[in-house]
């Protein structure tokens, strides 16, 4: 198994083997200490190569920030001696303006002093026409005082007349109801009249028709003529005829009772049943008229009631609207008195100027156009007492005109609009971005009259003159938006009020120190600085205060004004409702006689129902009678006809023979012919007596009907109601009279109260003209104080602006030239400048386009320098950093040179180590290289393979051998190429045993010592190695050179099998000695029997 394990060594193992057989191995550890050391050399090296790079890269910067500093010194001492010049020129141009302006101010101090005079004068002339103003204005007042009750009068008169007329009406048109119901009795009347007439000449031609029917009936005789004989045989035939029909004749006679009986109550049944339909369709139409006349009443009730409803709701709303508009009245004319005294004790003509009313107007853009906008300080705060005007002026300061916006981001649109406009710049508070601090509690409880200005500051302005106007006393308002509140205690913080300067005094310096400020305008700060006096400025500031107020209660008055106006005339209103009263009491009257009206015809109603009902019931009972009495007749004429046939048969047979005798065809017939005649003679007599009697009957009913009395009752209705309306009449022109006069006494008034309006007027004029006077002069001396106080501010800033240049010159260190006030003899306080060093062309006058042009000529030179200034961007300091670095770089120089030196001297040990350890290590792998095929072709030969297998070393890196591994590969005999690893145990046996033979021939050992090392192989391969070690140890062959290269060499063997023992030279067995318990040994030697 170590055999095998040699043959199956990896690479590295292999690698290792050959250093510790050739020797490099003792070179190793040298080896890895100066591959160390060089290493080190050459961070070292690298290091000192860097370091030095680094400074001489710094040192070159050096230089160009020296040569850039340098630069820089030049072109500041440039920049500095143009800002001299440019400083000395400004303050030449600022004295020579602050005595120009100071000449003006002079000149409209006296011109301010004229216009004064002038002021008092219109002044004393307004106010004597205001005397007479209010004289007229009192008259006028009594004179429409009487208008006003003669008003009343006529307005108290006006109902009166409505109803007069009311009645009129009424009477009117009941008396042409009655007058169109007299004319139509009086045409019933003569139509009555007329109607008895026709029945008295209908009576007299009846009786005419029957007194000539009689003449008819008295000519008409017997045509026939017989003799006595016919006679008697005609009488006798009848007889026989009667015996012999007797009892059918009797029958029929019976029937023709009967039924000409039942056919006179039908015919009475028929009319009757005629009648009552006629009834029936007459009531029907009476009912459909009244039906129709029911609705159209009920209709217009109806409308009246719903017009009296909304009557009595438009009264009863004009009534209410009428009580408040007069109390509205009342309270708006005490509040606008109340608004006009305001306005005169602030002396509400005064103008805000030009500037303010610019502001305002920017302002009121900006919260058109920008939302989040609230407003300047001054209209969205006030002071809550007007003592506090100065004090709240000055503790806001430059705040107070500011203008308080929602965020950082409106403030600047509304900046880029004021540039874009071209319109006077404005400061803004934005309400997120500002830092307030709280509120000192305990500086609200100091005692005294000291105040915090927050607390006596309210708002807002508007909401005060609302508060002001709709209560009877003013409500202090001490609470604040929380968003406005911000605002404001930015503006003031924790500044205090009070009333006097000794208080002032020992809340600000005794103690701890406060910020106060007086109701004088006089400010004491912390840090002990006072300021006070008399300014013009701030006091003209403190009253916009006042011109806000002013403002509010102008438009105040105005919405006054229009409230009055839009109330109308409260004798309209009265008007108005007695004219609604008037039309109330007509529609309740129509109300009435429509609700008589609807009754009576809903009575006549129910008696026309009642009388269609009873007409309804009688139709009924009368329909199946007649009926009845119809199928009865038809029944009965049957039976008749049937009866009278069969006499006229029997009559027919009995007179045959003596109708032939006397000539005649048929005696019956004849008979019934002269009877039929005689018959309709009597009917028509009958029917002429009914009519005649009708006729009768009508003409005795309509002579006793009374036409006359409803149309004498109808003639003295109306007289009565025209004598009504003549009474009405008189008391309407009565009332029209009085009205007349109360107008006629209202018009002569009004007349006068138009002549006390025109000289009214006029006054008015006048006083307005020296109104308008009186305001231009205030608002000449306004603008004359505005250019005063202009004048003064110029000064003033022109002053600051001569000491801001001092101090930048005191800033930068810029001396300017001075001479000596003793020597000038100058009156101005402050240094004297020497101008003479000027050039002379800045010395001259110039117009302020050529100042503004030598100024930007000046700013741009400046800018050109202070541009280039900034682009150099210098380091001073590398003036003296620069010749450090120079003696540090020649120091890093030699440091670089010394570790280039031992790295050179660290590389060259390490190299010849390197290639002694490789000379010794490919000196043993080329020889074992070498070896190794033939030893192993010598170990793998036979008969039937004479050329045996191949065996050689490969190396991994050529290059350092030492520190790679070797690939030892073998091919035994008749098969290919095969990894170590698939080799069976003989074949790895017999390559670790070549491998071994061809290490120990480059370096040989006295003897080898082989245990067991046929174990693995078979009979074959145990012979082939034993005749190799038999070839290598026998004597002779020990000390010579072996032909096939190599030295020969001793071996011991330790083997069982004899096919390898018996080649052997001599044999040492090893036994037991059971007798003395240990091992024995013993020898054999073999050369006494090798063959020859």
């Amino acid at each position: 198994g170590d055999v095998e394990s040699i043959a199956s060594k990896n690479p590295k193992e292999l690698t290792a083997l050959l250093e510790q057989i050739s020797g490099s191995d003792e070179l190793k550890r040298e080896y890895e200490k100066c591959e160390e050391d060089k290493a080190r050399a050459e961070e070292q090296s690298a290091l000192a190569y860097q370091k030095k790079r680094t400074i001489v890269m710094e040192r070159k910067q050096k230089k160009e920030q020296k040569e850039e500093a340098e630069k820089h010194l030049r072109l500041q001492e440039q920049l500095k001696s143009l800002k001299q010049e440019h400083f000395l020129w400004q303050l030449y141009n600022i004295e020579k303006d602050v005595a120009k302006t100071t000449k003006e101010l002079e000149t409209e101090v006296k011109s301010r002093e004229d216009v004064i005079k002038d002021l008092e004068k219109f002044e004393r002339e307004a106010g004597k026409k205001k005397k007479e103003q209010s004289k007229y204005s009192k008259e006028i007042t009594h004179l429409e005082k009487r208008i006003a009750e003669r008003s009343n009068k006529l307005d108290r008169n006006q109902p009166e007349l409505l109803k007069l007329k009311e009645e009129m009406s009424r009477i009117n048109s009941k008396t042409r109801k009655l007058q169109k119901e007299l004319d139509r009795k009086r045409e019933e009347k003569r139509k009555h009249d007329r109607d008895i007439e026709e029945l008295k000449n209908g009576i007299q031609d009846l009786t005419a028709k029957l007194e000539e029917l009689h003449v008819k009936g008295c000519e008409g005789g017997e045509k026939l003529k017989l003799d006595d004989n016919e006679l008697r045989e005609y009488f006798r035939v009848k007889e026989d005829a009667g015996m012999k029909t007797g009892k059918l004749r009797d029958e029929k006679e019976v029937l023709d009772r009967q039924q000409h009986a039942d056919i006179e109550a039908q015919k009475n049944l028929e009319e009757n049943l005629q009648q009552l339909k006629n009834r029936e369709r007459e009531l029907d139409s009476q009912h459909e008229q009244m039906r129709t006349r029911l609705k159209r009443i009920s209709d217009a009730s109806a409308k009246h009631k719903a017009d009296l409803e909304d009557l009595k709701n438009q009264l009863r709303a004009m009534q209410e609207k009428h009580r408040n508009d007069r109390s509205k009245y009342e309270n708006l004319r005490k509040r606008l008195n109340e608004t006009e005294d305001q306005l005169r004790e602030l002396k509400a003509d005064r103008y805000e100027n030009e500037r303010d009313a610019r502001l305002s107007q920017a302002v009121e853009t900006l919260k058109r156009l920008f939302q989040g906008v609230h407003g300047r300080m001054t209209d969205l705060c006030r002071p809550t007492q007007k003592k506090y005007n100065l004090a709240v002026t000055v503790a806001m300061g430059k705040f107070m005109d500011a203008v308080v916006v929602e965020d950082e981001n409106t403030g600047k649109e509304c900046i880029k609009y004021l540039k874009e406009q071209r319109l006077p710049p404005q400061t803004f508070i934005p309400l997120q971005s500002i830092r307030v601090k709280p509120i000192i509690e305990r500086l609200r409880t100091l005692g005294g009259t000291a105040k915090l200005v927050f607390d006596v500051i309210q708002y807002p302005f508007l909401k005060l003159v609302s508060l002001r106007t709709h209560s009877a006393s003013e409500t202090s308002i001490n609470t604040f938006d929380p968003i406005l509140e911000k605002a404001i205690l930015f503006a003031v913080g924790n500044t205090l009020v009070c009333d006097d300067l000794a208080e002032a005094k020992v809340l600000s310096w005794s103690g701890e120190r406060f910020k106060v400020v007086t109701v004088d305008g006089i400010l004491l700060t912390k840090s002990g600085t006072m300021t006070g006096g008399t300014s013009g400025g701030m006091e003209a500031r403190s009253k916009q205060w006042d011109d806000k107020k002013i403002e509010g209660i102008q438009k105040l008055k105005e919405q006054l004004e229009l409230e009055l106006e839009e109330l109308g005339s409260i004798r309209e209103m009265q008007v108005k409702e007695s004219e609604a009263s008037g039309k109330i009491s007509g529609l309740e009257k129509k109300i009435q006689y429509a609700d008589i009206e609807k009754r009576s015809i809903e009575d006549k109603l129910g008696n026309l129902w009642q009388e269609k009902k009873n007409i309804e019931e009688e139709i009924n009972r009368i329909n199946p009678e007649l009926q009845k009495l119809k199928s009865a007749v038809d029944r009965r004429s049957v039976h008749i006809n049937k009866l009278e046939k069969r006499i006229n048969e029997i009559v027919d047979h009995i007179y045959k023979d003596f109708s032939r005798s006397v000539g005649v065809a048929n005696i019956r017939e004849y008979e019934e012919n002269q009877l039929k005649a005689a018959q309709d003679m009597a009917e028509e007599r009958l029917s002429l007596s009914s009519q005649l009697s009708k006729l009768k009957y009508q003409l005795e009913y309509e002579q006793n009907r009374d036409m006359g009395s409803r149309i004498k009752e109808l003639e003295s209705s109306i007289s009565a109601l025209k004598n009504d309306l003549v009474q009405v009449k008189e008391r309407e022109d009565q009332a029209k009279s009085t009205a007349e006069d109360a107008t006629v006494e209202i018009n002569r008034y009004k007349e006068e109260v138009q002549e006390w309006k025109t000289k009214l007027e006029e006054c008015e004029k006048e006083m307005q003209e020296w109104k308008n006077q009186t305001s231009k002069a205030t608002t000449g001396i306004s603008k004359i104080n505005r250019q005063i106080s202009s004048k003064e501010t110029q000064i003033d800033q022109l002053k600051s602006r001569m000491q801001e240049i001092v101090d930048m010159c005191e800033l930068e260190h810029i001396s300017l030239p001075k001479l000596d006030p003793m020597e000038t003899e100058s009156s101005t306080a402050g240094p004297v400048f020497d101008f003479s060093q000027l050039n002379r062309s800045l010395l001259q006058d110039k117009r302020p386009a050529e100042r503004e042009k030598l100024e930007a000529d000046f700013k741009q030179k400046m800018d050109a320098l202070i541009s280039e200034i900034e682009r150099t961007a210098p380091n001073l300091r590398a003036l003296g950093q620069y010749e450090a670095l120079k003696e540090k770089e020649r120091a890093v120089t030699e440091e670089f040179e010394a570790a280039r030196k031992e790295e050179k001297d660290k590389t060259d040990k390490f190299n010849s180590v390197k290639e002694e350890r490789y000379r010794l290590f490919m000196d043993a792998f080329n020889h074992i290289s070498n070896n190794i095929d033939k030893i192993y072709k010598q170990l793998t030969k036979s008969s039937t393979h004479p050329l045996g297998g191949t065996a050689y070393l490969n190396l991994e890196n050529e290059d350092d051998p030492f520190l790679h591994g070797i690939k030892y590969t073998a091919m035994p005999p008749t098969k290919r190429f095969r990894d170590m690893e698939q080799l069976s145990g003989g074949e790895k046996t017999v390559a670790a045993l070549a491998l071994l033979f061809s290490i120990h021939s480059y370096r040989p050992s006295p003897f080898f010592i082989l245990d067991e090392v046929d174990a693995a192989l078979d009979n074959l391969n145990v012979a082939k190695v034993a005749g190799f070690i038999r070839s290598k140890s026998c004597e002779g062959a020990r000390g010579n050179q072996d032909a096939e290269g190599g030295n020969g060499f001793q071996s011991i063997v330790i083997s069982l099998k004899d096919s390898f023992y018996d080649k052997a030279e001599a044999l040492v067995g090893v036994y037991r000695d059971s007798e003395r318990g240990c091992s024995r040994t013993m020898t054999f030697d073999l050369t006494k029997y090798r063959e020859s």
